[in-house]
């Protein structure tokens, strides 16, 4: 056998029964028979309560076990779940099954690898009632002699939920509506081996109400109560539409051992539309296209790079694209433009190191948070044959030669705010890194018509351009820490978010050639955290609010040329501290009806210890990692000048378009019009405090040179466009 199936009677018990119709079966006398009318197929009616100790699939001598499997009333899973079929013969021989399911969930307790039953992957939960009619025939089968059956489904899915848990704490997508139509779909032996599923159109509408987080000792998993649920946090609702097409062929054999999962598959996104609210406002990603097959998708129970046994997902390539036509925000739906995804996740080699697609997933996440969690120990690895490209107005931005690698853990935890051994934990959903370490390039701009032919476009500089964003065109790194999503914005529905991220051994080029020339930050550790950041749609666009943030940008050496071998400037920290800062991402930009507009206001506050503060500091002179001579700017602040508030900050109010500028040729002095990656800016403050410059030599204290300095009443507009050197 290529995999085997296992049934432990853990404590199985299992209660299936029919409806008090068909409580059991009897004889018909003539009597009875003759009262019964000339009906045809079958009706069913079925209460169902089920409770299974573990499910386990063994392949390879490794097994993926599902423990504590329940079924019920989704109100009260202790409850039986109501079902009716009715089956019948169509005329053409085909079986017409027609159902009729009530709110139903099945839970899954715990989700473990065989050789260790102390950490679970957590708990997961699905709740349905469904409506519909599947006709099951030999229409399009490719050879009905070697079998293969035809399926034409249509149905309405209702009181829909999926559930994550994990030591009590709940993720829920909650009161999930669908409806699905899918004729014509085919599974039949494939011509050589395993099987082959067709499906040429899948449509149909979805919504989901709300993405709850309780972590309620009592929960949401064995009793259901749809008031008290709506009251809990919310992330925001999805609704849209989709019109899919999908082919697949599955057969035995992993990537590692004799047995296991292989699919190969092909995927097009025809049309799709998905809306994302948060109270009443929208954000909408429209005309959604897409197009990517996957060539060797192999699922394994096997050996992580640890050793432990883990659930194996690896791929050998998925490329394609993925297009989406317009993106709309705020009360006017204005249109930011659009964005395409071109991609090949394959195998390469950077810096002799090999890295490829695969994911290996097993119980137990972050070791402080309890015994139910995720760890993925992940690799990945994207050829530099993508780009992610942006249209507006016509014209189109391609970030050309995009290229992206690396490995390490990344962990998934549902926590509750509480501090364990001195680290902090929040309400949401956890996302740790443990080691992290990969990077990406971008080998530059090009810009022009959205119809041109962008293979031949030349490419340009201007990624520099976007460094306010913190977006560089190549970055080293190794990330520690986590990002924790919690639902509830700064009122109603919305994302919060909190954060520790420490990156260090890093290296970022904030201007870069095709010859990796440029200007590096070169041996930086990053220490960054944020508290109750704040994400909510709002009437402008996306506004983005941080309650406290605080970092230390520590550059080892700041060079120019190759990052090993240029010279350096010397080093540079930066330490911020902001309360209150924010930032708007509307739609629009300075030019035609499509673009970009930021709206970036940082309230730097004064000092409050040695790590919250505003600093700055430049290092030079050093023999080794310490001494030398630095000039120091510390403790600086903004405020309002003519009180003691500071609600104004630093501001930057950036637009970003594709237009045209006036080019002219350096060799023959022709003037013409070319489209170029456009920047706008306004920078300004009301005043900018300096508590004291300082003086350091060696390794004695810093002196004060200066006692306070302040800045009054800047505003500086730049206008920048980007365009080929040629």
């Amino acid at each position: 056998m290529m995999n085997q199936v296992g049934l432990k009677a853990v404590s199985i018990s299992m209660l299936v029964y029919a409806g008090a119709s068909v409580a059991e079966l009897q004889m018909l006398n003539d009597a009875a028979l003759s009262k019964i009318d000339g009906q045809s197929g079958l009706t069913v009616d079925i209460s169902l309560g089920m409770n299974v100790g573990e499910i386990a699939w063994f392949e390879d001598g490794n097994g993926l076990e599902l423990q504590n499997i329940r079924l019920g009333s989704a109100a009260d899973i202790s409850q039986k779940a109501e079902m009716k079929y009715k089956i019948d013969i169509d005329a053409d021989s085909s079986l017409i099954l027609d159902y009729d399911i009530e709110p139903t969930r099945l839970f899954i307790g715990d989700v473990k690898i065989s050789d260790n039953q102390a950490f679970s992957m957590g708990g997961f939960g699905w709740d349905f009632a469904i409506e519909g009619v599947t006709r099951f025939s030999q229409d399009g089968v490719t050879n009905p002699g070697l079998g293969g059956v035809g399926i034409d489904t249509n149905f309405v899915l209702t009181d829909g939920r999926f559930i994550y848990k994990t030591n009590g704490n709940e993720i829920f997508y909650d009161d999930i509506s669908m409806t699905l139509n899918a004729p014509g779909m085919v599974w039949e032996p494939h011509a050589s081996n395993g099987i082959e599923f067709r499906i040429p159109s899948l449509q149909g509408t979805f919504t989901i109400g709300g993405i709850r987080y309780s972590n309620s000792a009592a929960g949401t998993v064995d009793v259901y109560d749809k008031v008290a649920a709506s009251s809990l946090p919310s992330f925001g609702s999805f609704r849209g539409n989709f019109d899919l097409t999908a082919n697949y062929h599955i057969s035995g054999g992993g990537k590692y051992g004799a047995h296991g999962i292989n699919i190969d598959s092909q995927h097009v996104i025809n049309s799709m539309n998905f809306i994302y609210s948060d109270g009443g406002n929208d954000l909408s990603f429209l005309d959604i296209t897409g197009d990517w097959s996957v060539n060797g998708m192999y699922i394994d129970v096997s050996a992580d790079t640890s050793g432990d046994q883990a659930l194996s997902i690896a791929y050998d390539q998925v490329a394609g694209y993925v297009n989406v036509g317009r993106i709309l925000a705020g009360a006017a739906q204005g249109n930011f433009g659009g964005f395409r995804f071109d991609f090949d996740w394959s195998d390469q080699v950077v810096d002799s190191t090999n890295y490829s697609n695969q994911f290996y997933y097993k119980g137990g996440g972050n070791a402080l948070t309890g015994p139910q969690g995720m760890t993925i120990e992940s690799m990945w690895s994207l050829k530099d044959s993508s780009s992610l490209s942006y249209t507006e107005d016509g014209n189109r931005l391609m970030l050309s030669g995009l290229q992206s690698w690396g490995h390490g853990v990344v962990t998934l935890d549902v926590t509750k705010v509480q501090s364990v051994s001195g680290v902090d934990f929040f309400d949401g959903l956890r996302i740790g890194f443990e080691d992290l370490a990969g990077g990406y390039r971008i080998d530059g701009l090009k810009v022009g018509q959205s119809g041109d032919n962008f293979d031949t476009r030349a490419l340009q500089g201007g990624t520099g351009l976007l460094w306010a964003l913190e977006v560089f065109p190549a970055y080293d790194f190794n990330i520690n820490g986590h990002i924790t999503l919690g639902a509830g914005g700064s009122s109603g529905e919305g994302i919060t978010i909190n954060s520790d991220i420490i990156i260090d051994q890093a290296n970022a080029a904030f201007i870069l050639d095709d010859s990796e020339n440029g200007l590096w930050l070169a041996d930086m550790n990053y220490d960054t955290h944020l508290r109750d950041m704040t994400i909510d749609m709002t009437a402008d666009g996306i506004q983005l609010a941080k309650a406290e943030a605080w970092s230390t940008m520590d550059i080892g050496n700041l060079k120019i040329g190759q990052k090993d071998t240029g010279q350096s400037f010397g080093r540079v920290v930066l330490q911020r501290y902001e309360t209150g800062s924010t930032m708007l991402i509307g739609p629009g930009g300075a030019q035609g009806t499509e673009g970009i507009t930021i709206e970036l206001k940082q309230i730097f506050a004064r000092a409050v210890d040695q790590t919250r503060r505003n600093r700055f500091m430049w290092q030079t002179n050093r023999s080794g990692p310490s001494g030398g001579t630095a000039i120091i700017f510390d403790d600086i602040s903004t405020n309002d000048a003519s009180d003691s508030s500071n609600t104004y900050g630093f501001r930057n109010d950036i637009n970003i378009d594709i237009a045209e500028t006036t080019v002219t040729d350096k060799i023959t002095g022709v003037v013409s019009n070319e489209p170029g990656f456009a920047v706008k800016a306004h920078t300004s403050f009301k005043e900018l405090d300096i508590g004291s410059v300082q003086f350091q030599h060696g390794s004695k204290a810093p002196e004060t040179g200066i006692h306070g300095v302040k800045l009054n009443n800047f505003s500086i507009m730049s206008n920048l466009t980007a365009t080929p050197m040629d």
